[in-house]
């Protein structure tokens, strides 16, 4: 059953339509299997300028050093494939380092990482042959350091923003690699906003972060940044593409590279105390819309839950039913399933508070398409309560 009132929406471009594309109102935010991003009329038209050229990858990776200076703040750069690819060539470069500095063969190299930390994405780390050492604190924490997780096999540190707890905070884990003599990767894929945050990151001067082109630059999905220290960054350069190395099948065309850097342009001259009032305001539009009804509990969160300041809102509806799990998850599956076109909420595995809920980001929804989640979000409750 489609919902009423909206009208089937299908793609201008027929080989799209026989991909089977369809309009999906994504109220969720960045999510890379729904697409990742989908950018500006200025980064597409960069790539395309960029397409009509013929160039050396290897000076453009190069050359890409000087803009993300300027626009970051960073020492150096590159373009990657994507925050996943960059954790690989971060965690590639540091064994390389650390072989270079032992005489003997390293014995089961490992990346100290928290417990809290180790998300679906930490796999990244692993790819080198290299495995996570997953470690929590032994005591209240009033004792033991970072340095004390630390054994002689250890090649690198890791920090994942992620909505999870921390052990140790980001400014304990560069203390720790600094002390150690360890480069510190963190992984800030979801950085959001970007400029704001990157920079805030940076402040704490770590060895390597890794970034999606993705999510909060609105870049290529199919592009990421490795920024950090220049002579580490030099070092991951050689294993990167177009390079012979772990990184040569992890390809990022020139078309990438120019989008994302002009994705990063765009993104240091925009207001982002201003976009960020915006997704606040879409959140709190969609609240009014559908506060009143009853059995649900609506809540605007800001900023979100995570283990490194963001702000960013969310909209949190609670289903105030004994069967409100069951509810809830019909509530979404109904919105995704049935809804025309499907709107999209965020998944619940890292929500916290039980699955009675439905959750809502509006950083990604277009001003127009606010009104229209708000009324197929109403008739769905509606349906269900």
């Amino acid at each position: 059953m489609l919902l009423e009132g909206i009208e089937f929406r299908l793609p201008a471009s027929e080989t799209l339509i026989e991909l089977g594309f369809r309009k999906i109102l994504n109220a969720a935010g960045h999510y890379t299997v729904m697409g990742g991003s989908c950018p500006s009329k200025e980064v597409l038209q960069c790539m395309n300028d960029a397409s009509q050229y013929w160039i050396d990858l290897k000076e453009l990776e190069i050359s890409v050093r000087t803009p993300l200076k300027r626009y970051i703040g960073c020492e150096d750069g590159i373009v990657t494939s994507g925050a996943y690819t960059s954790n690989i060539i971060a965690t590639a470069a540091s064994l390389a380092i650390a072989r270079s500095k032992n005489s003997s063969p390293l014995t089961e190299p490992n990346v100290v990482i928290q417990k809290s930390h180790v998300t679906k994405y930490a796999q990244s780390f692993t790819t080198s042959g290299v495995r996570l050492k997953e470690i929590q604190r032994k005591n209240d924490g009033k004792n033991d350091t970072l340095t004390d997780y630390i054994d002689k096999s250890t090649i690198a540190l890791t920090y994942v923003l992620n909505e999870s707890e921390h052990e140790f905070n980001l400014q304990e884990t560069v203390e720790a690699g600094k002390k150690s003599g360890l480069p510190v990767i963190v992984d800030a894929a979801i950085v959001d906003p970007p400029i704001r945050g990157l920079k805030e990151i940076l402040r704490y001067n770590p060895d390597f972060v890794t970034v999606s082109g993705g999510k909060g630059f609105n870049g290529p999905s199919a592009s990421g940044l490795l920024v950090g220290k220049r002579d580490l960054i030099a070092q991951a350069r050689e294993l990167a593409f177009p390079n012979y190395g772990p990184g040569r099948s992890m390809k990022v065309g020139r078309e990438q590279i120019a989008g994302l850097i002009e994705a990063v342009r765009l993104a240091s001259e925009a207001n982002e105390d201003l976009k960020v009032e915006q997704w606040k305001e879409n959140m709190q539009k969609i609240e009014r819309l559908v506060r009143d009804l009853s059995g649900i509990r609506t809540e605007v969160i800001f900023p979100w839950r995570l283990n490194f300041p963001q702000p960013v809102p969310r909209l949190y509806i609670t289903i105030e039913r004994p069967d409100g799990v069951d509810i809830a998850k019909k509530i979404r599956d109904t919105l995704m399933t049935q809804s025309n076109p499907p709107i999209f909420t965020r998944p619940l595995d890292q929500i916290e508070g039980g699955k009675n809920k439905i959750v809502l980001e509006g950083r990604v929804l277009a001003k127009k398409e606010i009104k229209e989640v708000a009324e197929q979000l109403r008739f769905v409750i509606q349906k269900y309560l």
